[in-house]
């Protein structure tokens, strides 16, 4: 037997099982090495020894003297030194923490190389392979580390991959981190950019038509589900979510896996986007029932970012980035939503300032407690909390921000509406005039006008216009009497607009969104108008099953549609200030200005020529008409509400007129004051990358072919039936 060998001996003598070696390479994309540099590894061979060390500063190891086998490469080492105060936030938030490594944060700060269809361009990686002699393998983040249910799913078109077979040779299972190599072999892993795609915001509280076009996709997307349409109690679903153009599809199946979505709902756009690291991206909080307790217990993501509130039929998401909070409310989409709108009789607000409709209060209670859950849970001070909402989603999204604004550490918050009725009296107007909400309404949109004051049952707010319209020149009643009643009826109406105004006015009278002009008239008549001649027909008619009808009608017109109503309209703001940065800002053409002229000067001639009819004439018609609110009356009475009626009438008349000539003036001066950068792109003008997002942009189908529509009449708006 021979002797054991003394510790100086046993120093020199070499194991004849252990004459192998493996290197490998870590590249990005365009197979450069630097961002791997100085990254921990950690090598399993066939005996079951780890070998663990740093990669040098060229993204290589050559590691020697293991056993003969395939042998299993892992890169878990959890981050402990961080970039930016962003990635150390994700790891330490009390909900939802997230397990970075070293190697997720090398790979976000690596840029996507160029891809068709999904598949890698950029060959440079697999070149560098050849030239070194080197086995190329294509690897992600997921492959290689063990906490994975925040990555991105397997990408199925990144290949070539290390052998799944080999991996089981080496006595890994199929779903252990970590990828085989071969001994003596060196290999070079392409490892692939986790990055994302992320719609652009501008944080400034000026109005952009950046935001405007991106918030009203987000309006439309709010009318999606999440995922899987689900019946009755049926519980959520996590991830994937499968369904094209659902809410879970767009945040985690597109944009966080390097894919630009066209389809939100049912309506198809290009968002203007950028790359981010993917832990910039608007996140959906992972599935991982063993890391999460309240996963365990049944929640999954959709119960953080989606609410679909059972008892009000309110519906909402909220997703984040390290910049913006982004909540999108829905409109009306069911009969129980326009019995909401129906339901106009005004309540204290709970934590505000003044009287809310009771329908739309109803809601933001609903949708409060889960927004101020997700902001305890994720707001950061260095984010911009973004609110957005169309029809009765904008009146709950301006409750919903005003109270966001009033919260203790005071967020900064931007709103914008589109078609959204109004939702409180003018205490609560004025108790909110310093948040920022720019409110978009669409020509001939009826929503906005409403709560008509019939919806309030307030017969003392009605009398004044159904004095008016009875005592007008002669039967049938003019268009200009039916006017002028219905805004009479808003201007005693108690709720108020909140917010500057931004109206979309087509190129011609009919014109569809399209050809539309944004710009501010300032006049209630040019906005309310169409409304009020409506309102003043159900005045008359006094019947409440029409009445309904009539809501349901108006909230179904093309004008207020969230896709063909608002979101083409604002598509075609964004392209026409973008090309007008090219003819010095010009907002308006001399011949759109005279296109839009014609279409004030109409409504001014016709509160011009109003007359009103004599005392006679109104007794006339109250009996004609046996209209019950005037029976009982005192002759006495009724000339006194005839002359108040009368006077009222008189009065708006001179304002409106006024308020016309304001606008004509305001048309003048808008079409002379040049469009910015700034007004185009909001904070994001001076980004240097900009003018190459916005070519890149600009060459889909769908925006060259907006952008030819907003340069001539379009044929029609039809087909978009929903929102």
């Amino acid at each position: 037997m021979n002797e054991l060998p003394n510790s100086e001996q046993s120093n020199t003598l070499e194991c004849p099982l252990r004459k192998q070696w493996v290197s490998f390479r870590l590249v990005d994309e365009f197979a450069e090495s630097h961002a791997y540099a100085g990254l921990k590894y950690s090598l399993r061979d066939s005996q079951n020894q780890i070998y663990e060390g740093v990669l040098d500063s060229d993204g290589f190891v050559l590691i020697e003297e293991i056993y003969s086998g395939p042998m299993l490469l892992t890169f878990s080492s959890l981050a402990s030194v961080f970039p930016e105060p962003w990635y150390e936030q994700l790891a330490i938030r009390e909900d939802y923490p997230l397990p970075l490594t070293d190697l997720q944060i090398a790979a976000e700060q690596s840029p996507i190389g160029p891809r068709r269809n999904g598949e890698s361009l950029t060959f440079l990686a697999e070149q560098r392979a050849a030239q070194e002699g080197a086995r190329f393998f294509r690897v992600e983040v997921s492959d290689l580390v063990e906490a994975i249910k925040h990555l991105p799913d397997p990408d199925e078109a990144w290949g070539p991959r290390p052998s799944a077979g080999l991996k089981q040779a080496a006595g890994a299972k199929k779903d252990q981190p970590g990828i085989a190599l071969e001994p003596n072999q060196y290999h070079v892993l392409e490892v692939k950019a986790l990055r994302a795609y992320s719609p652009i915001f501008s944080t400034s509280p000026h109005f952009s038509a950046l935001n405007a076009y991106h918030l009203a996709v987000m309006s439309v997307l709010s009318y999606a589900p999440f995922s899987t349409v689900r019946k009755g109690t049926e519980p959520a679903l996590p991830p994937p979510y499968l369904e094209a153009g659902s809410i879970g599809n767009v945040l985690r199946e597109q944009l966080a896996c390097q894919i630009k979505p066209t389809l939100f709902n049912a309506a198809h756009y290009h968002l203007l986007s950028e790359e981010v690291p993917y832990s910039k991206r608007l996140e959906v909080v992972p599935f991982d029932p063993e890391r999460y307790p309240a996963q365990a217990e049944g929640e999954t993501p959709e119960d953080e970012h989606f609410l679909h509130d059972e008892a009000t039929d309110t519906q909402a998401f909220i997703t984040h980035n390290d910049k913006v909070i982004l909540i999108s409310i829905r409109g009306s989409a069911s009969t129980r939503d326009w019995l909401r709108d129906f339901d106009a009789r005004q309540v204290p607000i709970v934590e505000g300032i003044g009287n809310a409709h009771r329908g739309f209060h109803d809601a933001f209670i609903a949708a409060k407690a889960f927004i101020n859950s997700y902001l305890d849970r994720f707001h950061t001070n260095d984010q911009t909390i973004i609110v957005c909402g169309h029809s009765l989603g904008g009146s709950i999204a301006l409750l919903l921000a005003d109270g966001i604004k009033r919260l203790p550490y005071a967020p900064k918050v931007i709103l914008y509406t589109y078609g959204a009725p109004r939702a409180g009296d003018s205490i609560f107007v004025e108790s909110a005039k310093d948040l920022v909400h720019h409110r978009i309404i669409n020509n001939n949109d009826l929503v906005p006008s409403v709560p008509a004051t019939w919806m309030d049952s307030e017969w003392k707010i009605v009398v004044p216009s159904i004095i008016m319209l009875l005592a007008s020149l002669a039967p049938p009643i003019k268009a200009t009497s039916l006017l002028l009643a219905g805004l009479i009826n808003l201007k005693g109406d108690p709720y108020e607009h909140h917010g500057e105004q931004h109206y979309f006015m087509p190129r011609k009278h009919g014109g569809g969104s399209e050809a539309s002009i944004l710009w501010q008239p300032g006049c209630r008549a040019l906005e309310e108008g169409d409304c009020a001649r409506f309102i003043a027909n159900l005045s008359i008619e006094g019947d409440m099953a029409k009445r309904r009808s009539f809501f349901v009608q108006i909230a179904s017109a093309p004008q207020h549609f969230s896709d063909s109503g608002y979101a083409r309209a604002a598509l075609t703001t964004l392209l026409r200030w973008n090309a007008s940065l090219s003819r010095e800002g010009q907002l308006f053409t001399k011949e759109e200005t005279e296109q839009l002229r014609p279409q004030m000067t109409k409504l001014e001639r016709e509160l011009a020529d109003w007359v009103p009819g004599s005392y006679e004439e109104f007794r006339h018609q109250i009996r004609l008409r046996h209209d019950f609110r005037f029976y009982n009356k005192t002759e006495t009475e009724l000339r006194t509400l005839y002359s108040e009626g009368i006077n009222s009438a008189s009065g708006m008349q001179i304002i409106q007129r006024r308020e016309l000539t304001r606008a004509q003036q305001r048309l003048t001066a808008q079409a002379s004051i040049p469009i910015t950068a700034a007004a185009v792109f909001g904070d994001q003008a001076e980004r240097e990358d900009l003018i190459e997002l916005m070519t890149e942009w600009r060459q889909e189908e769908l925006n060259r072919e907006a952008e030819r529509l907003a340069r001539q009449e379009p044929s029609s708006s039809a087909g978009y039936q929903y929102g």
